[in-house]
């Protein structure tokens, strides 16, 4: 009896070991109970859905990416509490880590989660604790732009005045970055603020604006530093030199658009500095599309020669640019804003100095006059040269004009003219205030005096 027991015993382990081995399930071999996760990732600085994110559960392998709507599915997440993040380059373009989720899950649910980059005001008041502002303080911070190009302006001064301020309290002041951007921290709350940009001798319009304590605000500004073109010029007939009259002459982009007249002349005012496709259209001729680029102030004469069919002709001739607005239609191909050696030659037997080349110039908007300056070294009051070419210039004081000798900015610039010999000038151009910041920086913000020697 006792020994039918034992090998009964033995069967039944040895069943349980073969069912093991074949894989039969076993109540310990059980899956654990499992939630899913569903949600959607935001770009709040975009405002748009965040596409290619990494979503991940914390904690487990739950690991999934945002498809074309941002939206996100994982499956077989274990039941529990969890944490829930994800990541994105433009996290790192932000300099910023994405705030993550607590879920709890439970067994056959799902949970949805909403996720997102914070938002520019919450990155902005992140930004601003580092700095640990005074009590009261808000925040301000937007993008400077030439009013008419759009073009981003590094190194422009932004100034936060409190409006009705009290007397002797300073304004807020910073300066752009270089993809013109600017970040205020310090700026007082619950008080209207009134924001304005600068940049050398140029301003923007005033912006008022009101921000409660401890909260931010964007607010982008302007520049007035550009100012409209103008294209002018004669549409001509390639194989007669004939004036065409009635052709239609338009700018891609813009509302410029006229007809030319019995001459074949044609004006077209209020154009936006840059590069431009200009059509010249007519009944009678093949449709020509040419490429012309126009400066800030500037006035640009040119010639188009029309086909009567598809030809290999040549471009249209740009024959005069202008600067301040100035035309040279009127038979003056002369620009106002350079001088060449040739014409220096011409005036050297009557000038003594290069003042008097400068005079000789006629350059609209430059004004030069003598004044008295502090040397700076001595502190003595001592004979200068005033110049001043931005068209904003003008009043009792002076914003002179930076002087360049062979592309290098010269430091005491107006006894440095008084000094300077003409007979070794070979060419001089006066730039604008916007011309020379591009070319000099914000040294120039007054515009440039290029002379070049021989």
């Amino acid at each position: 009896m006792k020994f039918g027991v034992t090998r009964a015993a033995w069967r039944a382990v040895a069943i349980a070991v073969s069912a093991i081995a074949l894989g039969a399930p076993a109540a310990a071999a059980q899956d654990p109970p499992t939630a899913a996760v569903a949600g959607l990732v935001f770009d709040s600085t975009a405002m748009r859905p965040l596409v290619g994110a990494r979503v991940a559960v914390m904690g487990t392998s739950a690991v999934g990416t945002t498809d074309e709507g941002g939206r996100f599915l994982l499956r077989d997440v274990p039941t529990g509490e969890y944490w829930i993040s994800f990541f994105h380059p433009r996290l790192q373009e932000l300099g910023v880590s994405a705030p993550p989720r607590q879920l709890e899950l439970t067994a056959g649910s799902t949970a949805n989660a909403i996720l997102s980059v914070p938002s520019e005001e919450t990155l902005l008041l992140g930004w601003c604790l580092a700095e640990q502002p005074p009590a009261g303080s808000a925040a301000i911070a937007g993008f400077v732009t030439d009013s008419i190009t759009g073009v981003p302006m590094p190194r422009a001064i932004v100034t936060a005045e409190r409006i009705g301020g009290i007397p002797g309290l300073r304004p807020v002041e910073v300066r752009t970055d270089d993809a013109g951007y600017f970040r205020m921290c310090a700026v007082r709350g619950d008080v209207d603020v009134r924001l304005q940009a600068s940049f050398g001798t140029s301003s923007g319009r005033s912006v008022e604006v009101y921000v409660p304590s401890g909260t931010a605000r964007l607010q982008d500004l302007v520049l007035l530093m550009s100012a409209e073109g103008t294209l002018s010029g004669y549409v001509r007939d390639y194989v007669t030199n004939d004036p065409v009259s009635g052709a239609v002459v338009s700018v891609a982009g813009t509302t410029g658009s006229t007809l030319t007249d019995i001459t074949g002349r044609f004006v077209l005012d209020g154009l936006p500095p840059g590069r431009h496709l200009v059509t010249t259209d007519h009944i009678a001729f093949e449709e020509r599309t040419d490429s012309v680029t126009i400066f800030s102030e500037e006035t640009v004469d040119i010639e188009v020669r029309m086909a009567t069919e598809a030809l290999e002709v040549e471009g249209l001739v740009v024959t005069a640019r202008t600067r301040f607005g100035r035309t040279s239609l009127a038979g003056d191909a002369k620009r106002a804003d350079f001088i060449s050696r040739e014409e220096i030659e011409a005036l050297l037997p009557r000038v003594t100095a290069t003042e008097d080349l400068l005079r000789n110039m006629n350059t609209p908007g430059m004004r030069i006059r003598n004044v008295y300056q502090m040397d700076q070294l001595t502190g003595v009051m001592v004979p200068a040269l005033c110049i001043e070419v931005s068209r904003r210039a003008g009043g009792e004081g002076c914003q002179p004009a930076a002087v360049a000798l062979n592309d290098v900015l010269i430091p005491f610039p107006e006894q440095f003219l008084q000094d300077l010999d003409p007979n070794i000038i070979d060419r001089i151009e006066i730039l604008s205030p916007i011309d020379a910041q591009f070319q000099f920086g914000t040294a120039a913000g007054n515009g440039v005096v290029a002379i070049y020697t021989r």
